[in-house]
């Protein structure tokens, strides 16, 4: 009878070789995407570092709305809003971007993007109001880190902070958080965090609720240029959720001093410098 020990030895080395080259692909993953959080301090340096660059990359291939009409009232929402805030997250930055899409994101470093594609369907300064205080929510969670370190590895993002990586990988950075999918738990975190923010700010909570309705009805018009909503928890949910939280909360709000429509009038048509005073 053939002896069969050499052959079973040979399987057994074969498994013990994978299972040590599993266990060196799952510690190369820890290292490179911890699953434990980073230090805070070390979190908020990384994340206001990667803000700059970014800051500096949108800077230079978008073109950024500075209308003094639109950033006065932008500056008025955003100073309700950031008195309302943490204290770490109180010095968040908006930047006006012409592009007919239909969406905002976050950058690193506390730096919210709103598309003039937005802003144009959204009804006044509060809806405007409840769309920063969900990206606000992925600030103060820094989601956007989390998310570039899952994608690129936190390797990646210190070697792009040194120099190491060329302007490709930082455009491609930037782009991921343009195209951001964060997922539902994160999603319907910061939609609570918007309402709760909006009653502490003195705003109706449920203009939150209104901006998401007009958001969803503006998906039939422009289906391809509707971003915000993709890969959200249904829309209906969200908004009655968002109108029942805002319900609950006692508040006594005030209206915001902000032209809507004078604002609207005065984003730059597309083609337009963006610069028009």
């Amino acid at each position: 009878m053939r002896d069969r020990r050499p052959v079973a030895r040979e399987i057994l080395i074969v498994l013990a070789v994978a299972a040590v080259l599993g266990l060196a692909a799952l510690a190369a993953q820890r290292l490179l995407v911890p699953r434990t959080p980073l230090h805070p301090d070390i979190a908020k340096r990384l994340d206001a570092s990667l803000g700059s660059l970014m800051r500096r990359q949108i800077r230079v291939t978008r073109q950024v709305i500075e209308v003094p009409l639109v950033q006065e009232a932008f500056a008025v929402i955003a100073m309700r809003l950031r008195e309302a805030l943490p204290e770490p997250h109180a010095s968040f930055e908006v930047i006006v971007l012409e592009s007919p899409e239909i969406n905002a994101f976050t950058l690193p470093g506390d730096i919210v993007c709103v598309d003039t594609g937005l802003i144009r369907e959204l009804g006044s300064a509060e809806e405007m109001a409840g769309v920063l205080g969900h990206e606000l929510s992925h600030a103060a969670n820094r989601d956007p880190l989390a998310l570039l370190a899952r994608r690129f590895g936190m390797a990646a993002l210190f070697s792009t902070l040194s120099g190491g990586q060329g302007s490709s990988v930082l455009a491609n950075l930037t782009q991921t958080l343009v195209d951001v999918r964060y997922g539902r738990e994160a999603e319907d975190r910061a939609d609570a965090f918007s309402v709760d923010l909006l009653a502490h700010a003195g705003i109706p909570p449920g203009a939150f609720a209104d901006a998401l309705e007009r958001i969803r009805d503006s998906g039939p018009k422009a289906p391809g240029l509707l971003k915000y909503l993709d890969f959200h928890s249904p829309i209906d949910m969200r908004i009655a959720r968002a109108r029942d939280l805002a319900g609950s909360l006692a508040v006594a709000p005030g209206s915001l001093s902000v032209d809507w429509e004078a604002l609207v009038e005065a984003l730059p048509d597309s083609g337009d410098s963006g610069r028009k005073q």
